[in-house]
C-alpha cells in the first residue's frame, strides 16, 4: 500500500483547485478543511500561497518535461502525434481546464515567481515543438511551433468550454495546413 505524504496531498488538492477555479480562488483554509487538517499544517509545508502555487506550477512543468523527453525518442511525426494525443486525452477525461491554462488566464495578477514558472512551461513546449519541426526540415520553425501550441491550447479550451470534444479535432484540422506537405498522415 502506498502512503501519500501530507505534502503531496496538499499539492494534489492545490493543483485540482487551480485547474477548477484558478490560483486566486482557493485558500489554505479550504485545502485544510478538505484534508481534515489545520491550516498551520499547510503552512508547515508551504509558508505562503506563493510557495504552494510555485510548487504546483513547477511540479506540473517537470512532469510535462519528463513526458516530452520520452516522446523525443520517437521519430518527429510520431512524437507530434503523441504530443497532440496528450491534449486530446485531456479533452476527453476532464471537464476542468489545465493548470497552465488557468494560471495563464491569471498571469497579470500572479506572483512573479509563478509567472516565471509559467514562462518556463511555455518555453519548454515551444522549444520541444520547434526541435521536432527542425528535424522534419520545416522552415520558420519558431513561428510554426507557436502556431501548433496555440492551436492545441485553443482547441482544448474551446472543447472544454463547449463541452464538445469534436471541437478539438476540428481545430486540429488546421495543423494539416500548417505542416503539409511534410506529413500528410499526421492526423490519421
Amino acid at each position: 500500500m502506498t502512503v501519500v505524504s501530507t505534502r503531496d496531498q496538499i499539492l494534489t488538492l492545490a493543483q485540482k483547485a487551480i485547474a477548477e477555479r484558478g490560483y486566486s480562488s482557493f485558500s489554505f483554509r479550504e485545502l485544510a478543511a478538505e484534508l481534515g487538517i489545520k491550516s498551520a499544517s499547510i503552512h508547515y509545508h508551504f509558508p505562503t500561497k506563493t510557495h504552494l502555487g510555485l510548487e504546483v506550477a513547477r511540479s506540473y512543468r517537470q512532469r510535462f518535461e519528463t513526458v516530452l523527453h520520452s516522446l523525443s525518442a520517437a521519430e518527429p511525426a510520431a512524437a507530434l502525434t503523441a504530443f497532440t494525443d496528450i491534449y486530446r486525452t485531456e479533452v476527453q477525461t476532464s471537464q476542468r481546464m489545465t493548470v497552465c491554462m488557468m494560471l495563464a488566464a491569471e498571469i497579470k495578477t500572479l506572483p512573479e515567481e509563478i509567472k516565471h514558472e509559467m514562462e518556463l512551461f511555455y518555453q519548454l513546449n515551444l522549444t520541444w515543438l520547434e526541435a521536432q519541426l527542425v528535424i522534419m526540415e520545416l522552415t520558420n520553425t519558431a513561428v510554426l511551433s507557436r502556431q501548433v501550441f496555440a492551436l492545441l491550447q485553443g482547441g482544448l479550451m474551446g472543447a472544454k468550454t463547449l463541452g464538445d470534444p469534436t471541437y478539438f479535432d476540428d481545430v486540429l484540422g488546421a495543423l494539416e495546413l500548417i505542416l503539409a506537405p511534410v506529413h500528410r498522415t499526421f492526423y490519421d
